[in-house]
Formats: C-alpha cells, structure tokens, sequence
C-alpha cells in the first residue's frame, strides 16, 4: 500500500477529521501535536532507546518505541506498543499513525498494522531518511502524540559563507542525454591553406625578407630574384595570410624551380577521424562531434564522410573548426565524440553535481540555508549530464559547483539520523 503524500495546506483538513476517525475501527491521522494535552517534545529531552533499538516515547502508562528497519532496499518503520508494561498487539488495542514533515515542508503520512509482536508502517520509506517525525497513539478515546527531528545528511550553511566558498546551485528540470562514440584521427590543414611559392622567372635571389617562423600578409614581399632572361628583379610575394612553415632559399642562392617558401594558415584546421566498419551505419554529416586532445576541447560538426585511400578499411569523417587563438598544431591526435542519438530525461543533473554517498551517488539539495543529501537512482550519462530516475523531482535547487564542501561538512558534523 502507498503511502499518501499531501501538501501542507491539507493538513489542516486532516487535523479536524481526526475527531471523526478516532471512533472507527480504522487507524487515525496525526493532529497537530502542539495543540494536544498529552504533547511531548521528545526532540528536546534527552533521547532513550527502547529495548530493540528504537526511539523510546513515553506518555505516563503508555510508551511507544519506534525503529526505522532497513532489509536491502526496503525500509519500514517498526513499533512496539505497551501500556502498564503490557505490549498491545492486536488491532483492536490502539490505532497509531505518523507524518514524516521533509525538508521543504513535503508531508508524508504513513498507518501501522500489526505484525505478530510488533507493528509495521504500511508503506516503505524513501530516501532520504531524513525528517521531522509526527506520531500519534490513540487508545480508549485517548490521545498521545510526540514529535521530534530525525536527520540524516542534512547540515546547515550561510548564504554568505556558501558565497565565499564559490558553492553554486542549479534548478533540476527535463533534458536529454546524448548517446555518443568516440573515433580517433589527427589535425590537417585544408590543401587551400598551404602554399608553395616558386620563382616564375629563374634567376638568383639579390633579397630575402622572409625567414622559417616568420607570419606574412598576403602580397607581402618574401625575396627578390633577378631573372636570367631579363636582368630585371621582380619581388616574390605571399599568396595568402599564414606562417613561413618552410625557407629553402638565401641571397645570392640560384632559383630553379625548387620550392623556396611554403606558407600555411592554421586559423581553420581539419580533423580527419577513422570510422571503422562497426560504426559506419551510425556517422553522418552534419553530426556533432567534441574534439578533444590533453586539456584541449572544441564543438564543431562533421562536414564530410569519404572513403580511407590506399583501401585502407576505415572512412575518414572530416570537420572543421576555427583554430584563431586556440593554437592547434597540425598533425595531432585527438578524440572524436560524435553524438548519433538524443534520448529526452525528465530530469538531469549535471555531472559535476554527484558525490559518491554510501553505495551509490547523492547531489545535496538546497532548501533557504539548509543543505541534504539526496541519494539517486541513476540512468543514462554522457560526458555533461546523467539522467536522474528516482531521488530528485524537478524544481529541486541542487548544488553543482564545489559539491564536495557540503559532503565534507556533513561528515565532519556527523550529520545521521538515529534508527
């Protein structure tokens, strides 16, 4: 049986039905203990343990004890009921129920039924294990209720001090996680980004303006040859923008018709991935592909997909991308992750934002000033999100940036809660 969740502007309608339900055989829903003659604050006295382990509530003849059990994945609350010393387990003897006040003011309300010596709560308690709990024990008309904090995971930071320790939040909401792969290939210049300057007119060189490292604008002069037709001189010039890669040529040298500079704009560079037979039937032009090399990373699309040379067994999917001021060499090896599918998630949380918490992964949520851990069942992941399947509803500010502070400070306070 489920638990039933209401929101806080129900619980005043619940309080009022409880006068009603008291009388029937069915179990009654906690009133709001302020307002009860047998309240008791058993989170400001001092905290006794029952003979199983549990919280001990007392209220003159009668006493509760009260035991979060966890059996793998599942976790209920258990109950030991006596009344003059005398355990009461059967239906008939008492009707008891409890609210669990979570943080952000969520309300769960859970029954208990008899379980041979003790009593169980109907319904199984989630994670967190975290709250403020409301109990109410009703026999023969009467009335006792406790309430007290039971937190686990929860610690409590200053906006001001979160500021200073650059702790940063995000609003964890719908989006999509992108199933990748990952080919590997190498950086190239464009051919129309390499030129090589030759002397139109044989002759030798009378000047040389330009040397290897040099950048040149286009039009530029590099050298002046003297032609051996003419006996003119005539300058050699820059066919585009870039950087003297190679100088084959000094003054007084003879021209031929060798090489003498070569020039190459690196601006815009090409890389060029290995697409092994596998991976064919899923890479396409116009896909998105993260290059990456050491702690280098640029965003760009595949513009084409053409047959390896030299019947190599591989495609070559080529993408460009704008190397201004990023100083890419040619020739280096990199990672390709192409992202061939779009899932959509109800909800995602950024990678940065999960901790290792127990046996699994936690983000902490912020609610004013408080922090809590939420531990998650997790889905899918790429390489910035993972999709988040239980644990975390949208809406919920989580921390993002520095996440491990708030982990630091919850197990250096001891932040648990007591079964």
């Amino acid at each position: 049986m489920k638990a039933d969740v209401i929101s806080s502007r129900f619980f005043t309608a619940l309080v009022c039905s409880v006068a009603l339900w008291a009388g029937s055989a069915g179990p009654a829903a906690p009133a709001d203990p302020a307002d009860d003659a047998n309240y008791i604050d058993a989170g400001s006295t001092e905290q006794h343990k029952g003979p199983h382990g549990g919280r001990l509530l007392r209220d003159n003849d009668l006493s509760v004890e009260l035991q979060l059990v966890e059996r793998g994945k599942r976790a209920e609350f258990h109950a030991w009921i006596t009344a003059d010393g005398d355990p009461l387990v059967a239906a008939g003897d008492a009707n008891l129920s409890m609210e669990l006040i979570r943080l952000g003011g969520e309300v769960e309300r859970f029954r208990f039924s008899p379980a041979g010596e003790h009593w169980r709560s109907e319904a199984a308690i989630r994670e967190p294990h975290s709250f403020d709990i409301h109990v109410l024990l009703i026999r023969n008309g009467e009335r006792s209720s406790w309430r007290y904090p039971s937190h686990e995971g929860r610690v409590q930071i200053p906006d001001t001090m979160a500021k200073e320790n650059r702790i940063e939040t995000a609003i964890a909401g719908p989006g999509e996680i992108r199933r990748s792969l990952i080919l590997y290939g190498r950086t190239t210049v464009a051919h129309k980004d390499v030129r090589h300057v030759r002397a139109r007119f044989p002759g030798p060189v009378t000047e040389v303006f330009a040397h290897l490292g040099d950048r040149v604008r286009r039009g530029e002069r590099l050298a002046v040859v003297e032609s051996n037709d003419s006996l003119q001189s005539y300058p050699l010039t820059s066919p585009i923008d870039g950087l003297v890669i190679e100088h084959e040529v000094g003054s007084g040298e003879f021209t031929g018709d060798r090489v003498l500079f070569t020039i190459a704009n690196y601006n815009t560079l090409w890389a060029e991935l290995h697409v092994f037979p596998r991976q064919q039937a899923e890479i396409k032009r116009g896909q998105r592909v993260t290059l990456s090399s050491d702690q280098r990373r640029v965003e760009t699309v595949i513009h084409d997909v053409l047959p390896g040379m030299h019947g190599q067994p591989f495609l070559l999917a080529r993408a460009s991308f704008d190397n201004s001021g990023k100083n890419w060499p040619p020739d280096l090896l990199v990672e390709g992750r192409v992202t061939v599918e779009k899932v959509p998630a109800s909800v995602v949380v950024e990678n940065r934002a999960l901790q290792p918490y127990r046996d699994g992964f936690a983000v902490f949520v912020k609610v004013g000033e408080t922090y809590e851990a939420r531990p998650l069942q997790l889905g899918a992941r790429d390489d910035r999100a993972t999709e988040v399947l239980d644990g975390l509803e949208p809406g919920d500010h989580y921390v993002t940036a520095n996440s491990f502070l708030i982990k630091a400070d919850i197990e250096k306070s001891g932040a648990s809660h007591d079964h």
